[in-house]
C-alpha cells in the first residue's frame, strides 16, 4: 500500500475530471517489435520546439474570454480564458495558452501542434482536457508550470515529441478509462506526483497505452504509475529513459487485476532519491520519502517485466507485493536492497481510503523468474514464507 500519497480528495477530484463516457471505438496504438536488453541508455533525441513558440509578442491577444471554436486556430495568445474546441479536421497551431483551460471534446481528426500551454494556476484543473474524441494528435508542444498538464479520457490520442516541464500539481499527463493513447518521444521534467498516470477503474477493454522512447527525469513519486488499471487490452511501456524518481520508476498498483502490461527494455537509473524540486504553488501536499524500488507491482496481476536495466535503485530492483501471474525475465539489476522481492499483501491495503484491497484478493505473490542478472544488491532474492518464485527448467 502507498503509505504517503496525494490526499484522497485530490485523487477523487482527478477521477471526476476524467469520468465522461468513452468513445465507441478508440484507435489502438501501433505496437513495435520486441526490444533487447539496453546495454546503455536508448538514443532518444530531445524534442525540438518551433521558433514561433518564442514569438509571443507577435500573437493576437484574447484576454479573459470564454470562447468556442469549430475551425482552425493559429497565432493567438489566450490569457485567463476557457476555450472549447469541437468538430472535425481542425488544426490548432502556434498558439499560447496562459492560465487558460482548453476543452477538446466530441471531436475527430484534430491536430494540436506547436503550442505553449503554461501557468494554469488553478487547483485541480487540467490545462488541456481531451474527452470522447477520436484520432487526436498533440505534438511539438510545450506544457509548463500547470497544475495538471494534459488529461485524456475516452479518446484515442497520440502524444508525440512534446516537453512537459514542472507540471507538478497533480501529474503532467493523466490517461483515464476507455482511452487508447500512444505516448512517444516526449520529455518530462519536474513532475509531481507522476509524470504519467494511467487509470482504468471501469475495466474498459478498449483502454490501452503504448508508452515508449520518452525521457522522464526528476519525478516526485513514481514516474509512470498505473492505478486501478484493470481488464485492459495489451499495453506496453518500453525503451524509455527514466531517471531520478522520488519513489519507483514504474509502478502498477491499486487493484490493477488483469492489467495486461509489458514493461520492457527501459533504462531506469536513480530511484528513491531525495526530491528537492518545488511543488506547484497551489499544491498543499509536500514531498515525502516513499519506496525506492526500480519497478513495483502491488495488488495486481498479469504483468511482464522483461529486458530492463535498473541502476541505483534505492530499495529493491523489482518488488512484487501481492502480485499474481507476474513474469520477470532477462533484467539487469543494481540496487541497495534485494534484486527481486516477493511479498504478501500489506494489511493496511485493506483499510486504505482510495481503492481498498478486497479481502478475497489479499494474498501472496507468485512470479516466474528467469535469466536475470543481479550485478549488485544486498541479496539476490527476498521471498517471504507465503510467496512463491518459479524458475523454468
Amino acid at each position: 500500500m502507498r503509505f504517503v500519497s496525494i490526499t484522497v480528495l485530490a485523487v477523487c477530484t482527478v477521477l471526476l475530471l476524467f469520468s465522461a463516457t468513452g468513445c465507441s471505438n478508440p484507435e489502438t496504438p501501433q505496437s513495435a517489435d520486441s526490444y533487447p536488453f539496453p546495454a546503455e541508455p536508448p538514443d532518444i533525441p530531445m524534442p525540438e520546439l518551433p521558433v514561433e513558440l518564442m514569438l509571443s509578442s507577435q500573437l493576437n491577444i484574447i484576454d479573459g474570454q470564454k470562447i468556442g471554436y469549430t475551425e482552425n486556430i493559429e497565432n493567438l495568445h489566450f490569457y485567463n480564458c476557457e476555450i472549447s474546441i469541437k468538430g472535425k479536421d481542425i488544426t490548432v497551431k502556434n498558439c499560447e495558452f496562459l492560465n487558460s483551460i482548453i476543452y477538446l471534446e466530441n471531436s475527430e481528426d484534430i491536430l494540436f501542434e506547436g503550442n505553449i500551454v503554461r501557468d494554469l494556476n488553478r487547483y485541480e484543473k487540467t490545462a488541456l482536457i481531451i474527452s470522447n474524441s477520436i484520432n487526436i494528435t498533440v505534438t511539438g508542444c510545450w506544457f509548463e508550470a500547470n497544475y495538471i498538464g494534459l488529461g485524456i479520457n475516452g479518446s484515442s490520442v497520440s502524444v508525440l515529441e512534446n516537453r512537459f516541464l514542472n507540471n507538478n500539481g497533480h501529474n503532467a499527463l493523466a490517461i483515464g478509462d476507455g482511452s487508447s493513447a500512444g505516448v512517444s518521444g516526449n520529455y518530462f521534467y519536474g513532475s509531481f506526483p507522476h509524470a504519467i498516470l494511467i487509470m482504468n477503474r471501469d475495466a474498459s477493454p478498449q483502454t490501452t497505452v503504448d508508452i515508449h522512447h520518452n525521457i522522464i527525469d526528476q519525478t516526485g513519486e513514481d514516474a509512470i504509475n498505473f492505478e486501478d488499471y484493470r481488464g485492459a487490452s495489451p499495453s506496453r511501456v518500453y525503451a524509455n529513459i527514466i531517471t531520478n524518481t522520488g519513489w519507483a520508476a514504474i509502478n502498477v498498483e491499486y487493484n490493477s487485476w488483469e492489467a495486461n502490461i509489458t514493461i520492457e527494455a527501459n533504462w531506469i537509473e536513480g530511484t528513491g532519491i531525495d526530491w528537492e524540486l518545488p511543488l506547484h504553488p497551489l499544491n498543499p501536499e509536500q514531498f515525502q520519502q516513499g519506496w525506492g524500488h526500480g519497478i513495483l507491482v502491488e495488488d495486481s496481476s498479469l504483468v511482464t517485466i522483461l529486458n530492463n536495466r535498473i541502476i541505483k535503485a534505492g530499495e529493491n530492483g523489482i518488488e512484487i507485493t501481492n502480485g499474481r501471474d507476474i513474469t520477470v525475465t532477462d533484467n539487469g539489476i543494481s540496487c541497495s536492497g534485494a534484486g527481486i522481492g516477493l511479498h504478501a499483501y500489506n494489511e493496511s491495503s485493506l483499510q486504505r481510503e482510495f481503492s481498498p484491497l478486497k479481502s478475497e484478493n489479499a494474498g501472496s505473490s507468485h512470479a516466474t523468474v528467469d535469466n536475470n542478472v543481479i550485478f549488485e544488491a544486498r541479496e539476490d532474492y527476498e521471498i517471504d514464507e507465503l510467496s512463491e518464485m518459479s524458475i523454468p527448467d
